[in-house]
């Protein structure tokens, strides 16, 4: 399984875009963007410069032939204006303020009403056969009440388009070419420091690698530079908390050092003294050296009851001890776990006395593991002792099955419980329930080195409990030989 940490993204499953191929089209759009705006505006001017072209040549139309045809004679007016209007391109009609026509050279000139508001508008804009146009109306020097119409065409695309287009396309994929390489140029670099720094922190998360990592080299002066500088300072403080741990740690080791040694030395230590009271102990209940009173028997039952428990608190000492240092090995063997669990329960007998505790074991009859047989039974035997030290009265169960490929041993028991908040400190070196585990002896490692000792052996002890009900303590143990 990869330890490499998730992406800080909304949805994983989502790539955002590389910033080298974001920069040129964001740079694209924003061109394309201002171009077509520019290009609307620059048109929208010029078709209104076409119009007003348009309205100043009608203005000019009219006033010129107005001044020629009032000199003509009347005869050969029609001639003059319908050549005018071949050479400017224009209509023109010459008409009374009344509306009526005197002379038409139009494709179809408007209807009198029409011709009438026209003479007293005096210009603007108009629709004809030949399409939009301006006009524009002037009255003839010689006769103030007949006017000379004329109307000019207003071009569909404005004078001076095509070119205006063709020269913003050229100007804009210029300039937006020309913004896209450096966009382009400057996101490929900024991504290029970006993964060198990635890459370089990247390593620094590689098991194995040193904690604090080395420092970046600075390869800019913009923001990817600055945040490399950012790291490099936070670098230099995890290299110094580093060196701080490290000789702490190495002054907590050799503390732990020396207090193993200590307490495996005064084990040993008691351990001479220990056996000698035992051995005496049993020598005088054997009466060899006569017959002992019933208060003299109490009182040396009681003196080799609390050396065999000194003795065993001593033990758990020095296994305690071994683990902590690490020297504690397991000698690993064939052991059938259901033979090994009845023998304890035989053995238990001691430990019930005249409680009304009920000791059996349930499940199968063989289960062969590849464990420690002693290890094994010192975990077991602690279950079972624990068990029938806190029942008072009930039953203790020992059962033995096959969970796939591990042994499953369940001690339950039918005693007091034990509290959510003391499961969860009980397999703690020197952790002891409160309430009723409160008032028995011990040192609190017992269930400490049984934890420990089942993960050595690559399994694990669970604890299930409920107060008044009681509890049950399940051991996983291997049966196969572990690699």
């Amino acid at each position: 399984m990869s330890n490499r940490p998730p992406r800080l993204t909304e949805r994983t499953d989502e790539r955002p875009w590389p910033l080298v191929l974001l920069a040129p089209i964001l740079v694209a759009i924003v061109g394309i963007a201002v171009a077509t705006a520019i290009g609307a505006l620059g048109l929208s001017q010029l078709a209104d410069a076409t119009t007003d072209r348009a309205s100043i040549r009608a203005e000019w139309i009219s006033t010129l032939l107005g001044e020629r045809i009032s000199k003509l004679d009347p005869a050969v007016r029609l001639d003059a204006i319908q050549l005018a209007a071949r050479r400017t391109g224009a209509e023109v009609v010459v008409v009374k303020d009344t509306g009526d026509v005197t002379l038409d050279a139009t494709l179809g000139a408007p209807d009198a009403n029409a011709l009438k508001e026209m003479v007293r508008a005096g210009h603007g804009e108009a629709t004809t056969m030949m399409g939009r146009t301006r006009y524009a109306a002037a009255a003839l020097p010689s006769d103030a009440h007949v006017f000379v119409l004329s109307f000019v065409r207003i071009p569909r695309a404005p004078e001076g388009a095509p070119a205006l287009v063709q020269a913003l396309l050229a100007l804009t994929t210029l300039l937006i070419g020309v913004a896209t390489v450096v966009a382009y140029s400057v996101a490929r670099d900024a991504k290029m420091d970006i993964s060198y720094v990635t890459t370089r922190v990247s390593v620094m998360a590689v098991e194995k690698s040193e904690p604090a990592g080395e420092r970046v080299p600075v390869r800019t002066i913009d923001e990817v530079g600055a945040l490399t500088s950012a790291f490099n300072d936070l670098v230099s403080r995890f290299r110094t908390a580093e060196l701080a741990y490290r000789r702490d740690l190495t002054r907590a080791r050799a503390a732990d050092k020396e207090r193993a040694e200590f307490l495996a030395a005064v084990s040993h230590e008691l351990r001479t003294p220990l056996n000698a009271v035992l051995g005496f102990a049993d020598v005088l209940m054997s009466e060899v050296d006569g017959p002992l009173s019933a208060d003299a028997r109490e009182e040396i039952e009681q003196v080799r009851q609390s050396g065999a428990h000194l003795s065993d608190l001593v033990g758990d000492i020095l296994d305690f001890s071994s683990l902590e240092g690490g020297k504690l090995v397991l000698s690993r063997a064939p052991t059938d776990l259901a033979a090994m669990a009845r023998e304890l329960v035989k053995e238990s007998a001691v430990l019930v006395l005249d409680k009304p505790v009920h000791v059996r074991t349930e499940g199968a009859d063989s289960l062969v593991a590849f464990v420690d047989p002693k290890r094994a039974r010192q975990i077991v035997g602690n279950l079972l002792g624990n068990a029938i030290k806190f029942t008072q009265s009930g039953e203790v169960i020992v059962k033995v099955s096959l969970d796939r490929i591990y042994a499953l041993i369940e001690v339950k028991d039918s005693g007091p419980g034990i509290t959510a908040s003391d499961q969860s400190t009980i397999f703690e070196a020197y952790g002891q329930g409160k309430g009723e585990r409160t008032k028995r002896r011990g040192t609190g490692l017992g269930l400490t080195i049984a934890r420990r000792l089942a993960l050595m052996h690559g399994g694990r002890i669970e604890l299930e409990s409920a107060l008044g009900i009681g509890s049950t303590f399940r051991l996983w143990l291997p049966v196969e030989k572990q690699r």
